[in-house]
């Protein structure tokens, strides 16, 4: 009943809020009281949906829909699915009394016409839901079905118009309405994988929006809003863990369309950022997991192709995983509860942050970038620990795949120019000066501001260097280059317009500022991700034989064992997890070296050994005879698996001088084979 009363305190504060901002004008005599039509509304949708949802469930078991527990189904037992055809019909049935009804006149954009589109719309969404409900349909069949629907909205009138002031040509239009409606549908199918999350979350939501609408003067539009909070709360009662009935796609795709079709409204009447930030907040849980879900499905499918090893099925943006972010948490140790309260509450902040830009407006851009940074420190943090790693392998191993070597020459110096060139155009456009037109200027200072840098460049070798295997000194080579061809640049236009010093020095600045860290930073990209990946890698644990281990010695030998296991072959079955270092030298205990902390020195294996419950050594230095006696004595004595990785030097000659000049190959093989040095290219 709390949940009522919340929906009763809400239509108290739409009525109050709407009268005092004079957002309504009454006209005429009431028929019904001006709060009772937003309880009315909710209570349709909750009662409709409350004595259906139990007529969908025996239906369900009676035609065998049911989910079966799996991997990616945490449930106990068989369960029905479908149940969302009890929340579509009670969320229909309140539309209808908010629309169909002679209530007095208040402000609003959705009428009963946008209602009968959107409810031929959501019949079309219906029968491929339930289609998938009862036989399962191919995902590229479902995607039609959601593109026919989002083409039905558009074509009723509801739809992304214009951006920022400007109106956009159809085919613009209609673009970003399919795009952003199935968007929403997926996300939505996507997070629902978890009791009540899916329903909650859509409350959260649907409660955002109605407080956006109030703000926005359109209040009349939450009344549609109301009725589908009353059928989810409805649902909620039967779906919560432990849930006797499920969504469905039925279920989750129309909690999408809908929230996504009502979104459209904020879309076409809030100034750009309002346009862009509410929606996303307001509907932030869903978007954020299916960014998620795309990231690390693109990572997986560029790193392993379509035929991973092992027994996987194959990666790709369509294929479905057990990473979501209901499964993280499951995996953390926590209950179905506890992680749809938190992705709950995580919405409910986001719904905050939406609310805020939308009522300070006049503030929107400083509280947008602030939700933003934090956001991404979280996300980096804590959230995407999965999706930066992949990504950094697939970047690793993007470097070290194959490509023309007419096309590696050309990327860079391309990137160059056309960087150049757009930091060119905005420092003209935040600069203003000289004569003409700005595009005049931009085509003028061309010549004047890349040639210089461009020429540089060329003449250091910068573009011959493999940047994959660069050193420290190539690096440096480029920033004189890039710094030696500013000063060039900024010289030659003093000497044109000595008038506009200040000018031009203003201009330098932006254009090093902007342009030179991307350059730097498009060739170091390699190196970034060789220094970053080990930190992922040890902050994502083995998932395989589950064996843990520790590496005896911290130098040059260590790292090239962890540029070994972690790069050369990123994608190894060898998902051990390393615990830390440890290493005879005093100096380096407690400190972190290579991304892992140096725990202690042979002495102290006995304690951690047990602490971290080890269960193997590797040898990544050369160690004296006491020190490979005693931690031989030691994992004999504690059965800890001990093992020495050795990455040294070969000599060929002695058993290569006994073959004769014209010895054949199998000889030459055989003479070879006890001494066989593999070179591995890194």
């Amino acid at each position: 009943m709390s949940w009522v009363f919340g929906i009763w305190a809400l239509g108290i504060s739409l009525e109050f809020g709407v009268w005092d901002l004079e957002l309504c004008q009454t006209t005429g005599p009431r028929v019904f009281g001006d709060l009772d039509k937003y309880l009315a509304v909710f209570l349709t949708g909750f009662f409709v949906t409350y004595f259906l949802t139990p007529l969908a469930r025996t239906v369900a078991r009676r035609w065998g829909i049911v989910d079966i527990p799996d991997e990616r189904r945490p449930h106990q037992q068989p369960t029905p699915r479908g149940g969302g055809i009890a929340v579509v019909i009670g969320a229909h049935a309140a539309c209808l009394v908010a629309l169909a009804l002679p209530w007095a006149k208040y402000a609003r954009s959705l009428d009963l016409v946008w209602w009968e589109h959107f409810v031929g719309a959501s019949l079309v969404l219906l029968i491929v839901g339930v289609a998938d409900d009862i036989r399962g349909v191919r995902p590229w069949l479902k995607l039609i079905g959601q593109a026919a629907a989002a083409t039905l909205i558009f074509e009723s009138g509801t739809k992304i118009s214009s951006v920022a002031g400007v109106e956009l040509p159809s085919a613009v239009s209609y673009s970003l309405t399919v795009l952003w409606l199935i968007a929403i549908i997926n996300a939505f199918n996507l997070i629902d994988g978890l009791d009540g999350l899916a329903c909650g979350l859509a409350i959260i939501s649907a409660l955002g929006l109605c407080g956006v609408f109030v703000l926005l003067r359109t209040p009349g539009d939450a009344l549609v809003l109301l009725g589908l909070m009353g059928a989810c709360l409805a649902f909620l009662r039967f779906n919560f863990h432990p849930a006797s009935i499920f969504l469905g796609d039925t279920g989750s795709m129309f909690l999408g369309f809908i929230l996504g079709t009502v979104s459209l409204q904020t879309l076409s009447q809030s100034t750009f950022i309002l346009a862009m930030a509410t929606p996303m907040f307001v509907l932030g849980v869903p978007i954020f997991d299916t960014l998620l879900a795309v990231w690390r499905r693109s990572a997986r499918r560029w790193l392993f192709g379509r035929t991973p090893p092992g027994d996987s099925p194959g990666y790709g943006i369509m294929r479905a995983d057990v990473e979501h972010l209901h499964h993280r948490l499951l995996k953390v140790g926590l209950n179905a509860r506890r992680v749809a309260t938190l992705l709950w509450i995580a919405n409910g902040l986001l719904v905050a942050c939406g609310l805020l830009i939308t009522s300070f407006q006049s503030h929107a851009v400083g509280i947008f970038l602030t939700a933003l940074v934090v956001a991404l420190y979280v996300t980096l943090r804590h959230v995407a620990a999965i999706e930066l790693l992949d990504t950094g392998r697939a970047v690793l191993r993007g470097f070290r795949r194959p490509t023309q070597t007419a096309l590696k020459a050309l990327v860079y110096p391309a990137w160059d120019v056309a960087w150049m060139a757009a930091v060119l155009a905005a420092s003209i456009r935040l600069v203003p000066g000289g004569g003409g037109q700005a595009w005049e200027r931009w085509l003028l200072g061309l010549p004047i501001w890349i040639a210089p840098t461009f020429t540089m460049l060329g003449l250091c070798r910068t573009y011959q260097i493999v940047w994959s295997r660069a050193r420290a000194r190539d690096a440096l080579a480029l920033a004189l280059c890039l710094w030696g061809g500013l000063v060039i640049s900024s010289t030659i236009e003093i000497l044109v317009n000595p008038a506009e010093m200040i000018q031009t020095l203003l201009r330098a600045s932006i254009f090093g500022g902007l342009s030179h860290p991307a350059i730097v930073s498009v060739r170091l990209i390699y190196r970034f991700a060789e220094e970053f990946v080990p930190l992922l890698i040890g902050r994502h644990p083995g998932k395989g034989r589950g064996e843990r281990i520790l590496l005896y010695g911290a130098g040059g030998r260590c790292q090239l064992f962890l540029k070994e296991r972690n790069f050369f072959d990123s994608s190894s079955s060898d998902e051990r997890e390393i615990i830390g270092l440890i290493d005879d030298d005093p100096s380096l205990h407690l400190r972190r070296v290579y991304g892992y902390q140096v725990l202690g020195a042979l002495e102290d294996l006995p304690e951690l050994v047990k602490k971290h419950d080890v269960s193997g050594i590797i040898i990544t230095a050369i160690l004296n005879l006491e020190s490979q006696i005693a931690v031989r004595r030691f994992a004999r004595k504690h059965g800890v698996r001990l093992s020495e990785w050795q990455f040294e030097e070969k000599n060929l000659d002695l058993g290569l001088a006994l073959v004769p000049p014209d010895a054949g190959e199998d000889q030459e093989r055989s003479a070879a084979a006890p001494d066989t040095v593999f070179a591995k290219s890194d």
